[in-house]
């Protein structure tokens, strides 16, 4: 074997070993790489959908159920007034007519001493509300839903907030195929339909636990 195709052979070699170390190397900073965006974009979807949770118990303070249109919630934080009450405990005596003497009853005085925007009460001055919007680093909205259950016979109200990870990590689907797969049906939520519950998904997570 003559000098040239040596030279040849070895030049092919070092091209497939650099090719393979290129790809192993590759093959290990994937899920690192995409873990650490994974991170960086569940924590601001994260504090979204807990802003969500707050103007939702605001607008069910003021109407009695809770929204079921992301466009209508938003609206309400942008342009919207919620009631600033004040409740004192209170007690007065009244005639028992069974025990025939006066007794102390408990109660509670509700005022409402005035009226405050949505915006300002719930996140401070000059939250912009349309931030509640959109799905962090993306074009799409907040999937959200509003219904009512019956629980041990007392009607609940109920909402449900999704976002995604199909649309939270649509982007870089590509640059991470397979990291993006062992994720790709999940979704971060918050409420639910069918539940009592405003807790989310999400509240053992490294974005509630730091």
């Amino acid at each position: 074997m003559n000098s040239k195709v040596q030279l040849g052979i070895k030049a092919v070699l070092i091209v497939m070993s650099v090719l393979l170390t290129v790809r192993i190397y590759q093959s290990i900073m994937q899920p690192i790489n995409f873990q650490r965006i994974e991170n960086t974009r569940l924590c601001e979807v994260t504090e979204q959908l807990e802003g969500i949770r707050e103007a939702q118990l605001a607008y069910k303070s003021e109407f009695g159920i809770y929204c079921a249109s992301i466009d209508e919630l938003v609206g309400f934080v942008d342009t919207g007034f919620i009631s600033i009450i004040e409740r004192k405990d209170t007690s007065f005596m009244y005639y028992d007519k069974i025990y025939q003497k006066d007794m102390n009853k408990d109660s509670v005085i509700i005022r409402v001493l005035g009226q405050e925007q949505v915006s300002t009460q719930l996140f401070g001055e000059g939250f912009i509300a349309e931030t509640l919007r959109n799905i962090s680093g993306t074009d799409s909205t907040f999937t959200m839903d509003a219904s009512e259950i019956n629980k041990n016979g007392v009607d609940v109200a109920t909402f449900e907030v999704n976002a995604p990870y199909k649309v939270i990590f649509a982007d870089i689907a590509e640059e991470y195929p397979q990291a993006y797969k062992k994720v790709e049906n999940s979704s971060w939520t918050i409420g639910s339909l069918t539940e009592p519950t405003i807790s989310g998904n999400y509240e053992n997570t490294r974005c509630k636990t730091e």
